[in-house]
């Protein structure tokens, strides 16, 4: 893991569930809280940790380097406690989408994206989201509770055992239900041990967090030591239309967010995404994407437009083919780098925006 020392864990007692504590969740010093009185050494408290995130293996009686009078007592202590697949679906495509019931019967979504040799696992940071996102079915929902950093964690685990990505190598996404930066302690914690080589070992490279602009959060996660790949759902170029698409540009409008893409663009990091979803006969014109240019001019970023997904009882239509390649043209013109990302699993309501515990047997879960 880069830098600084990851961040502390949350006390064991807010992990109790039935009067054991569940494993996964836990970074270092919650395991030496665990692990104190068992006569266990700071090395070997290292090796329980290994265990459970290098190995993925959550039955403390099989940690067989570990002595047996303490693998005992933390298997009566503790809990190998994840998420519960409450549902699955397969798009045409091959997109998997995972409806995962929590322990206090909330439900959150996943998903999992095959892409040639390449596997992307799109993850939820949230129940539900408060944003409030025109476009987005999520923001129907409204927001439920923060996602611990068990549960965040917990869907990798779930996902490695129901899909190949552990064979193969992944990329993750947070671009699931919620706002990350809504979150960020908790998303921070589970960051460390997903970015840890002796964790769960998934470089930062390879690990994007999206968000929707909470401009002072985004600033101090940016400085943090686990901060992986940036994205930004811009998705216009003025506040006016902004603010009608996404409330949250009610506080942290565009001069304020260009103003922070900035100082990051200056500290000499990658190049942060902006996410444009592409609105037909909303913001997809050539004088939206002439404004799109100037906001860009002088960044390091690079722009990613993205069709919307139809979803029932949202007003909004995808852009043409022609109007999404004008687009496109208008930004590489500039010298913006700009890609037309490809959807996937629309048909199951996996796509980018349509997360909302829908299309399940039975009504929403």
């Amino acid at each position: 893991m880069r830098g600084k020392e990851a961040p502390l864990s949350l006390s064991l007692a807010a992990r109790e569930q039935e009067g054991r504590i569940a494993l996964v969740g836990l970074g270092r010093e919650g395991l030496a809280s665990l692990c104190a009185g068992l006569g266990l050494k700071p090395f070997q408290v290292s090796e329980v940790y290994r265990w459970i995130y290098g190995r993925r293996v959550l039955d403390p009686l099989a940690w067989t380097n570990i002595p047996k009078a303490a693998r005992a007592a933390l298997a009566a202590r503790t809990s190998a406690q994840l998420p519960e697949v409450a549902g699955e679906q397969l798009s045409a495509d091959g997109t998997r989408k995972f409806l995962l019931r929590l322990s206090d019967g909330q439900a959150i979504e996943a998903v999992y994206i095959p892409d040639g040799n390449r596997r992307t696992v799109c993850v939820s940071s949230q129940v539900g989201c408060a944003v409030g996102c025109a476009f987005c079915l999520t923001a129907r929902m409204g927001f439920r509770r923060n996602l611990t950093p068990g549960e965040i964690l917990g869907q990798f685990f779930v996902l490695e055992e129901r899909t190949d990505i552990r064979k193969v190598g992944y990329n993750v996404v947070f671009m699931g239900m919620g706002e990350p930066m809504a979150n960020r302690a908790n998303l921070e914690e589970a960051l460390a041990i997903l970015e840890d080589e002796e964790g769960m070992g998934i470089s930062w490279r390879r690990i994007t967090v999206s968000t929707s602009g909470l401009a002072d959060q985004l600033e101090a996660f940016a400085k943090s030591a686990v901060c992986p790949r940036l994205s930004l759902s811009l998705n216009a170029p003025t506040d006016e239309l902004r603010s009608r698409l996404m409330p949250v540009n009610d506080k942290y409008g565009l001069r304020r967010l260009r103003s922070v893409l900035q100082n990051l663009s200056r500290r000499g990091r990658e190049r942060i995404s902006l996410e444009y979803i592409l609105l037909g006969g909303v913001n997809d014109g050539t004088e939206e994407a002439e404004a799109v240019a100037g906001f860009a001019r002088g960044l390091k970023v690079k722009v990613n437009l993205i069709q919307f997904n139809e979803a029932k009882d949202l007003p909004f239509v995808p852009s043409d083919e022609e109007r999404s390649r004008s687009f496109q043209a208008v930004l590489l013109r500039h010298g913006v780098p700009t890609s037309i990302r490809k959807s996937r699993g629309q048909d199951i309501l996996a796509a980018c925006g349509q997360l909302a515990r829908n299309n399940w047997p039975g009504g929403s879960a």
